[in-house]
């Protein structure tokens, strides 16, 4: 009998083979603990990314159990039930992705490689030791996004320390029950970003080319103050996990699989190698719909108002789709991945984060001859089976480091 427990422990340590059960016996499934459908199949998958008109991305069209747990979150969220960039839909989707997009284009990313390349080549200099433990996720994966972050940001330092805090604490109170004192915190965190929000968009701040300046400026035409605000968290914040992942799983996937590891250095295709780390083990490993309409998908009828789990990690190892999909191959072409979504909800930071995997990668393994896990190293998964965390990556230098 088909089923999905995503918190087994078994699950959180490999998924791969529980999703390719359930694919095989009920690849449109609906999960009664959470109230969804889970859709496991490349082909089921795909329509629904395609099919913005049916599968919305706001929740604000579920309904049950799902739609009053929404409800009550944004109810307690200091900015309430403003809309963010990857929860609404046209017409308004189409006016917050605007206001940043051209901050994540591919020619403004080539543009920013070279800042990327000095900052990789920084934090290896400084991490990277032969006499010193060194964890790919944490001392290089985690570390990258935020000083791209920072640089986006336009701000000093000083201040951009203050901004990720302002815009930390008014994060952490989307799925929090608010104490007073949490409330408090967040409350004076909004404040303190309108004001510095306002003296960027005067020029009293910040670079005045920056992509902070652009959305600061954009408030009162295109952005309410509320939309400004969120827009900027997930500016700040909202890439920072997903890139760090991204890392982390590719150098976990290179380590397992040494053979490609020489395919990949004989190549040096690092574009193609990050595709198919995200396509082998994404960091996102599903996407939420909701459906405006009734539908039927995969011979299951859905009701309106049903949330459905688009699960892109399993779509991405159908073997209707790709061939022999449990194998990592960094050379690997045929059909697109769905992890960085599709269409207009296509992920807006995916150039920028797709270089900082490349030259990431192309930079640790100039540096080391080998790549390999500590001896008795422990991996232990992040317990969240929506977004998949390799925990640590901690890897060999001694021996392995060029000299």
């Amino acid at each position: 009998m088909a089923y999905f427990n995503p918190m087994r422990p078994s699950y959180i340590a490999d998924p791969y083979p529980a999703l390719a059960r359930l694919r095989s016996e009920a690849p449109v499934f609906f999960s009664e603990p959470h109230d969804a459908w889970i859709v496991t199949s490349y082909a089921e998958c795909l329509a629904i990314l395609h099919d913005e008109a049916t599968f919305a991305s706001d929740p604000a069209h579920s309904t049950g159990r799902v739609g009053e747990r929404i409800g009550q979150q944004r109810r307690k969220q200091v900015l309430g039930d403003t809309p963010r960039i990857g929860q609404s839909d046209a017409p308004i989707h189409g006016r917050l992705r605007g206001t940043v997009a051209a901050a994540f284009t591919p020619r403004y990313v080539e543009g920013v490689r070279a800042f990327v390349e000095r900052e990789v080549e920084v934090l290896l200099d400084t991490h990277l030791k032969p006499d010193r433990p060194f964890d790919a996720l944490n001392d290089l994966g985690a570390l990258l996004p935020r000083a791209v972050i920072g640089l986006q940001l336009g701000a000093p330092e000083v201040d951009r320390r203050q901004v990720m805090e302002w815009a930390t604490a008014l994060m952490q109170t989307v799925n929090a029950d608010l104490t007073a004192g949490r409330r408090a915190d967040a409350e004076a965190a909004r404040e303190g970003l309108l004001a510095y929000l306002g003296r960027v968009a005067r020029g009293e701040a910040g670079d005045p080319d920056s992509l902070l300046t652009r959305m600061a400026r954009a408030e009162g035409e295109r952005l309410s103050t509320e939309e400004l605000l969120a827009l900027t968290i997930d500016v700040a914040l909202a890439g920072n996990d997903t890139t760090a992942n991204l890392i982390g799983n590719g150098v976990l996937a290179l380590v397992r699989n040494p053979e490609e590891q020489i395919r990949l250095r004989a190549s040096e295709d690092y574009s193609m190698a990050v595709d198919e780390m995200l396509r082998y083990d994404p960091p996102q490993q599903a996407i939420a719909r909701f459906t405006c309409q009734a539908s039927t998908l995969g011979g299951r009828r859905i009701p309106a108002g049903a949330t459905v789990l688009a699960h892109v990690a399993a779509a991405n190892r159908d073997p209707a789709a790709f061939p022999d999909p449990d194998r990592f191959d960094v050379s690997r072409q045929g059909e697109r991945h769905l992890s960085l979504g599709l269409g207009v909800h296509y992920c807006v930071g995916a150039p920028l984060a797709k270089v900082e995997a490349e030259v990431a990668l192309r930079g640790l393994m100039a540096r080391l001859t080998s790549i390999r896990l500590e001896s008795g190293a422990v991996l232990q998964r992040g317990p969240d089976w929506m977004l998949r965390s390799a925990g640590v990556v901690p890897l060999q230098t001694g021996g392995l480091l060029r000299g």
